[in-house]
């Protein structure tokens, strides 16, 4: 089935921002965390607009309306109006508020009584549990994006409606409260505070937040005289300097970016023991699962720092593009969430130079972006939205990797500085406003004076990305483009032609026609897409490639289009492009690779093969090709941290000693169970390597190693090391530990916010992945009612896909998830019966040959 028939299965919604556009909200919020409750008043001084009508039409849901009341403000003053009916639709989280009078286009004000629950699940306003010493104790916070604002309280929940907001929230004595803006009054009275915030700027719903409950603070100022303060749990806002540092500092670095200053007097960054996501913009408000702001010396491994400095630097561009600047209306969330995943880049570069970010970038971003993209149900970066529930699809790769990767593109093909000032002329002009893509390429072409609209339409507009086949002919180039997919099964239907950068030393640089030809001034070998800077795969006769292959060694070809090089041959041998065999012969050439981003090319592409062939004999069989591929970086890099080694050598000493682990080298992995039965915390073992430890402990583990890691899981507080024991303690061979550790994820031991993670891994486990498809199809009512309207529920489909390669499963997948479509599960359920079909396909295609392969 198409992309396009799926949206077509999606209702309407109508826009209500047409009928009413709100100017201010008066907002009172008294929570009850005793009752999980909460009540409220909100006062809505609006416009009505369109034609006259007998109601007025706001968003709610879930609330109880205890009173109503409207008042028309127009040349006669100010005029009370019936309210005669009040009605909640609820298929469209409406509340209609009926009149016997005409109401005409003028201004309004609305006011509302109100109550409403604080729900379990991460969205609208939720408790977040934690202990503070013996005692438990809960936060109470936010989450409104992408359309729960109307949870907590009625208004018009569309990016478009923005509006000014005065809130006033009533809170037990002694505990902290945040909110956007800073406190403009408070006043204690018995056991109760009242808390009145500073209007904020005008800005969408979404986009409000506040947080309360007994936190403690670090706190720094910008040059510019910001205030900056990272709130946490009292145990734990010890851990947030690292990400107040950088907040300070990439603040700072956007100032002078955007030429823009921050317009906010504060920023406040908060960890939430429970958040459903990585992280929420909320303007001067922003909120962070623990993971994503958590950097404590003794248990935070490299990545995770480097992960909350890109957290961090993201939801701070955020404040710039997205808050300052929204998009009009979800078909165009890649304004938001493409640019900040690609502008963390540049910020972090610009803090740490010595992490090589763009070349992180091409194997984070891109690549993963381009698996995902290959399919025949991806979707454009600019994708209708025809109903709210499928927001929460299209939070993916694609609007995120796929949108900074188009952004990356066109900045290089502008060049650095008339992308930067298009950026500035854009956000000042659009400034508290809404805009669409369109926009930004016009700012872009203004400044540049380069055709921006006319390069980068196809890129937004439309699905998938080219493939470019090279023939040679002397000293002849002869390239065809194509859309790429990863299916065999699909054809090309579309025709698709794509404005292509060559990045090459030929000219024209751009291939904008199906079939184009260059005349070279030498036989040299030409490596396209120099860099990786175009989104486009590049398929080269096998000749061809074993030449440039030859250069790999030699240091002719630098990490990224050595990276560039393995990465294409692997994605076009496993849709039939090219044969597997042909990426194993070239893999030869990379056996004195020491980049880690490249070796992350190189690991997944002997995951993917390990995983999809899903064949025992296959496994055994590259075992020794894997540790002599690994041989040399293992005598390299050993097990310690060397003084002066690169920061890429100590990202990739975990792969190596991971690869010779998984491919049971004899010293790595007695080393491996020496550390785990020695050690008693683990503040005993390198954070970088006690993901190797748990794993290869679990894999040659029992029951009493299973007990021993849970009550490491039980007794950290620390989200990092909790995921990290999560993928150790689902990764028992054995079924009556697999089935123990599947029990847990109805149990308190794993917070919802961690479920999404235990049922992942316990697919990615080949001993378990059955036996977990039967208990999510056992438990999918109970996931629905807990993780069910979170942004990340549309990839359990995919979870469960992604491990299968044999099509038999096709008929359990189908009959279980095809009576159960809504639109925020259509898109994935259509792309996890594609996963299992190339999959499947790849495997009937080469299993044999690479058996073949790594027998010889």
């Amino acid at each position: 089935m198409t992309h396009a028939k799926i949206i077509g299965m999606s209702k309407n919604v109508t826009r209500l921002f047409r009928q009413f556009e709100p100017e201010n909200y008066d907002l009172n919020i008294n929570p009850d965390i005793k009752t999980m409750t909460f009540t409220g008043r909100v006062i809505i001084a609006g416009k009505k607009t369109g034609r006259p009508s007998q109601r007025l039409t706001l968003h709610q849901k879930d609330l109880k309306i205890t009173s109503a009341k409207i008042t028309r403000h127009d040349r006669k003053g100010d005029q009370p109006v019936s309210v005669d009916r009040i009605n909640v639709q609820k298929s469209f989280d409406e509340l209609r508020l009926h009149s016997n009078e005409m109401l005409y286009p003028t201004k309004y004000t609305i006011e509302l009584e109100f109550s409403g629950i604080i729900t379990r699940q991460m969205n609208g306003l939720y408790p977040c549990d934690f202990k503070d010493g013996t005692k438990n104790k809960k936060l109470l916070a936010t989450q409104f994006e992408s359309h729960h604002a109307r949870e907590v309280f009625p208004c018009i929940d569309e990016p478009e409606a923005k509006a000014s907001f005065d809130l006033t929230l009533i809170t037990p004595k002694g505990q902290t409260v945040l909110a956007n803006t800073p406190i403009l009054k408070s006043v204690t009275i018995g056991q109760k505070t009242t808390t009145k915030f500073e209007t904020t700027p005008i800005m969408s719903v979404y986009l409000l937040a506040f947080v309360v409950g007994h936190m403690k603070y670090l706190e720094a100022k910008t040059k510019d005289g910001v205030l900056v303060r990272t709130y946490a749990t009292p145990a734990n806002a010890q851990f947030t300097e690292f990400a107040l540092d950088v907040a300070v500092k990439c603040l700072e670095f956007y100032n002078d970016y955007f030429d823009l200053p921050y317009p906010l007097p504060k920023c406040d960054l908060i960890a939430l023991p429970d958040f459903a996501s990585g992280a929420m913009e909320n303007w001067g408000c922003i909120t962070f699962r623990e993971q994503c702001m958590f950097v404590d010396p003794k248990n935070t491994s490299l990545n995770t720092k480097q992960y909350v400095a890109m957290v961090v630097a993201h939801e701070l561009a955020h404040q710039w593009f997205g808050n300052l600047v929204t998009m009009r209306w979800w078909t165009d969330l890649w304004l938001n969430e493409g640019f900040a995943s690609w502008i963390e880049y540049l910020a972090i570069d610009k803090l740490f130079p010595e992490w090589q970010m763009w070349t992180q970038f091409i194997t984070d971003e891109q690549q993963g972006a381009m698996r995902l993209d290959g399919l025949d149900n991806t979707h454009p970066i600019e994708v209708p939205v025809h109903h709210p529930d499928e927001i929460r699809s299209i939070f993916d790769t694609i609007s995120y990797s796929k949108g900074a990767s188009v952004i990356h593109m066109l900045h290089e093909y502008l060049g650095p500085e008339s992308f930067r000032d298009g950026l500035r002329h854009y956000l000042k002009s659009h400034a508290y406003k809404n805009t669409d893509t369109v926009d930004l390429w016009k700012a872009l072409a203004e400044i540049s004076k380069q055709p921006v609209e006319d390069f980068m339409n196809v890129w937004t507009s439309q699905p998938g990305y080219p493939i470019i086949s090279v023939e040679t002919k002397k000293l002849s180039l002869t390239l065809k483009q194509q859309r790429y997919y990863t299916n065999p099964a699909q054809k090309d239907r579309a025709k698709t032609l794509w404005q292509i950068p060559m990045n090459a030393l030929i000219d024209p640089q751009l291939m904008t026609k199906q079939e184009q030809s260059w005349k070279m001034q030498s036989d040299y070998m030409l490596k396209l897409n120099n860099q990786q800077g175009g989104f486009y795969r590049v398929a080269y006769p096998n000749d061809y490639l074993v030449k440039l292959a030859k250069q790999v060694p030699t240091g002719k070809l630098d990490p990224l289009d050595r990276l560039g090089l393995l990465s294409d041959a692997a994605e076009t041998a496993k849709s039939g492009y090219s044969k597997t065999t042909d990426v194993l012969e070239l893999l030869h050439y990379y056996k004195d690779e020491d980049n880690n981003a490249v070796w992350d090319v190189m690991a997944g592409t002997l995951n993917s093969i390990r995983g999809v062939m899903d064949d025992d004999k296959l496994r055994e069989l590259m075992k020794p090709y894997v540790r002599s591929l690994v041989a040399k970086q293992l005598k390299r890099l050993g097990w310690a941290h060397k003084k002066g080694e690169t920061y890429f050598d100590r990202l990739l000493r975990p792969t190596i000693l991971g690869l010779s682990s998984v491919s049971d080298d004899p010293a790595v992995t007695k080393v491996c169970l020496a550390m785990f039965k020695s050690m008693k915390t683990p503040e005993e073992i390198d954070p970088d390597l006690r993901s190797l430890i748990y794993n290869t402990a679990a894999r040659h583990g029992d029951a009493k190693t299973f007990k021993k890691l849970l009550d490491l899981h039980n007794s950290s507080d620390l989200s990092e090391e909790r995921t990290t024991l999560a993928a150790a303690l689902t990764g028992f061979q054995q079924p009556e530990l697999i089935k123990q550790a599947l029990s847990l994820i109805t149990t308190d031991v794993v917070r919802l916010q961690d479920i999404g993670y235990w049922v992942a891994y316990s697919f990615m486990n080949r001993h378990s992945k059955w036996q977990t498809w039967e208990w999510m199809v056992n438990h999918w009512d109970w996931l629905i009612e807990n993780v069910g309207s979170d942004l990340s529920f549309p990839r359990f489909p995919i979870y469960a896909a992604r491990t299968m390669s044999d099509t038999t499963f096709l008929k359990k997948y189908k009959a279980f998830f095809g009576p159960k479509l809504t639109p925020a599960l259509e898109r994935a359920y259509y792309q996890g019966i594609e996963t299992i079909q190339w999959q499947a396909a790849w495997k009937k295609r080469d299993l044999k040959d690479i058996q073949k392969f790594f027998k010889s």
